[in-house]
């Protein structure tokens, strides 16, 4: 099993390369409702579809990833993104420089922070 280093939480972890966000939650004993978010480089996405492999994913790419529930105060920057709640209610593309893939399974948008 190919294997490669993320930070989950702030904890730096090894992970599966092929595991879907269900495996993660389940391995990781985070709660049911606790959405993916991940952090590749200057883009954050958000996983909608949990049974889909990571690595077919922008989020596959990731170096950071976080579980948020709902209600949950925000940790940081990224979590604080007034984009994030837009992304976190469901895979759509508008003109806010969110872009969902073809088939839903994630959402994408820029990174809070970073001069583009």
């Amino acid at each position: 099993m190919e294997t490669r280093w993320a930070t989950v939480d702030g904890v730096t972890l090894e992970l599966p390369t092929d595991s879907t966000v269900h495996e993660l939650r389940d391995a990781l004993y985070k709660p049911d409702d606790a959405v993916l978010i991940a952090v590749t480089g200057d883009l954050v996405s958000v996983v909608h579809d949990e049974d889909r492999r990571l690595s077919e994913l922008v989020a596959g790419c990731a170096d950071t990833y976080y579980f948020r529930r709902p209600g949950e105060p925000d940790r940081n920057e990224v979590l604080a993104a007034p984009e994030l709640e837009k992304a976190l209610a469901g895979p759509t593309a508008d003109a806010d420089g969110q872009t969902a893939d073809a088939d839903g399974a994630e959402t994408t948008f820029q990174r809070p922070g970073i001069d583009h």
